[in-house]
């Protein structure tokens, strides 16, 4: 009894201490990783129940605490308790806040439906052909909305055709019947909105846009209401105004043969952009990304430790560069250059420099060290080193990860006009806008051919440069050498148009440079640590003119600082000095003119800094505005500003609103993983040629969904997301379903080949068994493809985390909307710590799942 009661305390007293401190328990055992896990698992997910302010999310919580402790327990008495208990209530409260945060309701994907039933329709009736035709548009004006006494619009009706309103004016929202004459007879018919600022909408009625027909006789008569969002809320009228807006009418008539409509021709030449933009960027990048690749390359660069540094150097700036999205530069690009195809070039351009050095310099890493050893022997230099034992045994990898970056870079480019006004993207946005679907559906449906087509090509180029050549056939020099010549020229052909198309402008490259270095530095040094400020100001009065002035004003002070004028008062025009004494030193301040109706004015630009003893002079002449009005009661001044430190570091506003939307940018991305990983998984045996069989019904089941996985991760996330907001409504909800459908063929590709890439082995002997199809699945099929599939969502994991960092960018919410926000603010700083923030998550989730997926494979 001794013994067991002797054994018994110590169990108790780790229990407690589980109960006290979650994994003390585990720590004091011995077992100090599972206890420093246990711990930090529970100080996450009880920030996460904090931040969200769920008391329900403490029931898990609770349940993960005292499991703490009867784990302890259950390995004093040698029953290890696993962990499959303390992951599932961890999973709970992590997609709990995941649902909440990125406002997960399915019932918005049947609600929204409405929205998104127009781009559907659209991507069956694609804007290819049409007839031309012969048009007749007839117009009419109307006020909006009615005053007393009613004036004339500006503008008038058209004779022929001829439109008449039963009333010449309406307020939004009310009723109004139109009366059309001298149009074509039994023709559809459109009638379109025009405001007051030229924008066009087409009419609703009944939740359809609407379009009537003519009779006989060329007429029509329809009633339906004014739109309500025809004027934006900042420029409707104020009270007692109206606004002219325009009714319009169209009739199309077709004659003749069909021909290639105008965006398809629109379409047709973007596409020529776009792949100008990613041959472009492709070539100029391999062409800084060979050189860079030796310098991070660790077999070349470890003879001394100059070359050691340099290699760190190296390494570490392209792990920054490529950890930060295309777009992200494109529009740090568009602030340094403008918008444009130029902007798009250099994101590409430079995003490509980062990943392919990192390529290069793994491949080079990887050859074999003999030939190397052998050329040093010689005593050959460095260069001669690599020309003559590296790049010979490079070649092959070279050729084919520079295809890969030229995929990588097409689909980029199809999207990078989102932010830069070049390529696809930015059709399909304003097409969106404008609501022309079936415009957009034909940039979607040639943005797929395109990938599609390009993908294999590459894939038929990157087979033959790891086959090789098999054979040597003798030929004259003009058949081993006119190829060559042709190639070339044919490539510097398509280098000028590239350079042309993309509208390369060194000049302002040089021109925005000082703009760019200053973004540059705020990057460098983001916006971590502020202090908490409060504004001091001086007003020292200076009647304007003299005349005016009833008495002498006294300087302004505030504690022992002063601000003097050298004279009590002035004319219009007048030189006046102001002198500031005793200010903080060192410390920027504003002077303005203080004008007598309460309004401000800045004296001088940038003005003004103290010096080491808070002094600073500044020498103007009295503005005009600075004259005081009869009825003014008291006269203008001289208004010095400062800011004065009022409390201790703390992190700054930036830093928080990074470090919330950071977090929501990771749920975001492990829904969308969740999601698409469900989904694709059913899928991926329908596209496994070994699971549906060799019959004529499993081979077309193979054909098709393989096809389908092909057509649509040719599809770009941001295009979806774009689709999903129109759909959804801005936020992040958008965003994870658009990462989720990117997902979907994506991982379903991956499954279905690791289906069947599956050792037939196993399937055989438990086929040989007797065994059903469903038992060799869960038997023999299974924990074959469990690790496989694992390893592939984490890795499409890692590329949402990446793609959910700009997906806010065209309303999918996150990290990216906001960094957008502080580019267009001009506050660098702020989106220096976005920046940052984003490559720390990177190469966090990069660590984490590489050693995952080493743990799995």
């Amino acid at each position: 009894m001794r013994t067991t009661n002797s054994r018994e305390r110590p169990r108790m007293t780790l229990a407690v201490a589980s109960l006290i401190v979650p994994g003390l328990g585990q720590i004091l055992q011995g077992a100090r990783d599972r206890g420093l896990g246990l711990l930090a698992t529970f100080v996450i997910l009880a920030g996460f129940a904090w931040w969200q302010q769920a008391p329900l999310l403490l029931v898990p919580l609770v349940a993960l605490w005292l499991w703490g402790a009867w784990d302890v327990v259950q390995r004093e008495r040698g029953r290890p308790s696993g962990t499959t208990l303390p992951f599932l209530l961890a999973a709970i409260v992590i997609y709990s806040v995941a649902v909440r945060v990125t406002e997960f309701k399915p019932e918005r994907i049947v609600s929204g439906w409405p929205s998104i039933k127009p781009i559907a329709r659209a991507l069956v009736h694609p804007d290819l052909f049409e007839y031309p035709t012969e048009d007749r548009t007839g117009s009419i004006p109307i006020l909006v909305p009615c005053i007393d006494p009613l004036p004339a619009p500006e503008g008038q009706a058209t004779e022929n055709p001829h439109l008449i309103l039963d009333r010449p004016c309406a307020a939004m929202g009310e009723s109004i019947t139109l009366r059309g004459e001298g149009f074509f007879p039994n023709m559809t018919t459109e009638i379109w909105w025009q405001n007051p600022i030229g924008d066009y909408q087409r009419i609703i009625k009944d939740g359809d846009i609407l379009v009537v027909t003519t009779d006989d006789a060329g007429t029509f008569e329809v009633t339906f209401n004014v739109p309500t969002t025809a004027v934006p809320i900042d420029r409707r009228p104020g009270p007692g105004e109206t606004q002219t807006h325009t009714i319009e009418v169209r009739q199309h008539r077709p004659y003749g043969s069909r021909k290639p409509t105008e965006t398809l021709t629109l379409v047709l030449d973007k596409i020529g952009e776009t792949i100008a933009l990613a041959f472009l960027a492709t070539v100029l990048a391999v062409i800084f990304a060979l050189p860079v690749s030796l310098l991070a390359s660790r077999n070349l660069m470890t003879a001394n430790v100059v070359t050691r540094v340099i290699y760190y150097v190296v390494r570490t700036l392209l792990n920054i560069i490529r950890s930060i999205e295309t777009l992200m530069w494109a529009i740090i690009f568009a602030v340094w250059v403008g918008l444009g195809p130029f902007d798009g070039v250099l994101a590409l351009f430079l995003h490509s420099v980062a990943a392919l050095g990192k390529l290069y310099s793994e491949a080079i890493e990887a050859i074999d060290p003999g030939p190397i050893e052998a050329v040093r022997a010689t005593g050959a230099r460095w260069p001669q080193m690599v020309v003559y034992a590296v790049l010979p045994q490079f070649m092959p990898s070279f050729w084919s990860f520079t295809l890969y970056r030229w995929d990588i870079n097409v689909r980029m480019s199809t999207v990078i006009g989102l932010v830069s006004n070049a390529g696809m993207g930015f059709l399909i946005v304003q097409w969106i806008r404008l609501g022309r679907y079936s415009a957009m559906a034909t940039a979607i449906i040639a943005i797929v051919l395109v990938v599609a087509i390009l993908d294999y090509l590459s894939a038929i180029l990157r087979r033959r440069v790891i086959e090789g050549a098999t054979t040597v056939v003798e030929r004259s020099p003009l058949r081993r050498y006119g190829p060559a010549l042709a190639g070339l020229v044919i490539f510097g052909l398509v280098f000028a148009w590239s350079w042309r198309i993309a509208e390369i402008d060194l000049v302002s490259f040089v021109r925005g440079a000082p703009e760019g270095l200053r973004m540059a530095r705020d990057f460098l040094v983001p916006e971590l640590i502020t202090r908490p400020t409060e504004e001091v100001s001086l007003v020292t009065p200076l009647p304007v003119p003299c005349e005016a002035a009833a008495e002498v004003p006294s300087p302004a002070s505030v504690d022992s600082a002063r601000v003097v004028l050298s004279a009590p008062c002035a004319n219009p025009g007048d030189p006046i000095t102001i002198i500031g004494e005793r200010l903080p030193p060192r410390t920027h301040i504003s002077v303005r003119w203080l004008l007598p109706d309460g309004r401000y004015l800045r004296i001088q630009k940038d003005c003004c800094d103290t010096d080491s003893q808070g002094h600073f002079e500044l020498t103007a002449p009295v503005h005009q505005l600075m004259v005081m009005q009869p009825d003014a009661a008291e006269p203008g001044g001289v208004q010095v500003t400062w800011k004065r430190v009022i409390g201790g570091p703390q992190p700054s506003d930036a830093v928080v609103r990074v470090l919330e939307l950071s977090v929501v940018t990771l749920l975001m991305a492990l829904l969308a993983t969740t999601v698409g990983s469900l989904v694709a998984i059913p899928l991926s045996f329908l596209a496994a040629r070994n699971v549906v069989g060799h019959t004529i019904v499993g081979r077309a089941i193979y054909n098709f969904f393989r096809l389908l996985f092909n057509l649509w991760r040719s599809v770009e996330p941001l295009i979806l997301a774009v689709i999903c907001a129109t759909w959804l409504g801005y936020g992040p909800f958008a965003g994870a379903l658009a990462l989720a459908l990117n997902n979907i063929p994506n991982l379903g590709k991956l499954f279905s080949e690791s289906l069947e890439e599956i050792d037939h082995g196993p399937v055989e002997a438990i086929t040989a068994t007797g065994a059903n199809r469903l038992q060799v699945l869960v038997y023999a099929v299974i924990p074959q493809i469990v690790p496989r599939f694992l390893a592939y969502i984490l890795y499409q994991w890692d590329i949402n985390i990446r793609m959910s960092t700009v997906i806010g960018y065209v309303g999918g919410g996150g990290i990216g909307q906001q960094f957008r926000l502080w580019i267009g603010l001009n506050q660098y700083g702020a989106a220096g710590v976005a920046t940052w923030a984003i490559v720390a998550m990177v190469w966090s989730m990069d660590y984490i799942s590489a050693r995952v997926r080493e743990k799995l494979t």
